[in-house]
């Protein structure tokens, strides 16, 4: 191997272990921190930057949210009532959701009493990034909610919803052929990921043809990071080309 694809090599290599023992420095640091101070444990339930952490914190503070769920970073979930929020297995929400379980908005007002109702997402479901999802509204099955949707009533199991207020657009059945369709004429723009939160069956296994029918896509290991782990692709891409 050529001194410049060593080079490229150690310093992506570097890279990975500087930011690996740095990484285990920080959680250890944002762990008592938020042990110590319950404020800080609300604010790094939506932002700590280790997903298993930020699963952990939730269930600290009484989410009922599933060790196999996926929660991105900058969720909000319900302060006030935090119990009354399920979310099941295998469900993914995006960047930036919203999700209530209580509502004071005649309370803060008049003197009502404040109303709680259990919020759910169900299994496998996905909230896109920034939804908000309102109290008592129960996200059936296999849902997919479009981004920046406003949820105010239940989705049914398999459907698709957006808008604000969401609605029903289609059935994820209908938009999982479709992408099926597409990546059959243009594969060069898809990458076979392995995801990790990806339920282990759906009601949908039946129509997934791809692999079957032997259409090449590239690895995901392909996509370029803006980092110098991207020393790493190039050290090994120059490596193949010359074999």
């Amino acid at each position: 191997m050529e001194i410049k694809n060593v080079t490229k090599l150690a310093r992506g290599y570097l890279f990975y272990a500087r930011n690996l023992a740095a990484g285990k420095v920080t959680n250890t640091v944002l762990d008592f921190l938020a042990f110590m101070d319950f404020r800080l444990l609300i604010i790094l339930s939506s932002w700590h930057p280790s997903h298993d952490a930020r699963i952990k914190l939730l269930r600290k503070r009484g989410v009922n949210v599933s060790e196999k769920a996926w929660v991105d970073q900058g969720v909000w979930i319900e302060v006030t009532t935090p119990q009354a929020v399920v979310i099941e297995d295998y469900a993914k929400l995006g960047y930036g959701v919203v999700i209530y379980a209580h509502d004071a908005s005649f309370n803060s007002a008049v003197d009502m009493p404040m109303r709680v109702k259990t919020t759910r997402i169900g299994y496998n479901s996905g909230i896109g990034t920034r939804s908000v999802i309102l109290p008592g509204v129960n996200i059936g099955k296999h849902v997919g909610v479009m981004p920046g949707s406003v949820v105010t009533k239940d989705v049914p199991d398999g459907m698709v919803v957006g808008g604000n207020p969401a609605v029903e657009v289609g059935r994820v059945e209908d938009f999982g052929l479709l992408w099926q369709a597409d990546l059959e004429v243009h594969p060069e723009i898809y990458y076979d990921h392995p995801n990790p939160t990806r339920a282990p069956s759906t009601p949908y296994d039946h129509l997934v043809t791809w692999r079957k029918a032997g259409i090449k896509v590239r690895h995901f290991t392909e996509l370029r990071t803006g980092t110098p782990f991207d020393y790493i692709l190039d050290a090994k891409t120059a490596s193949k080309e010359k074999v």
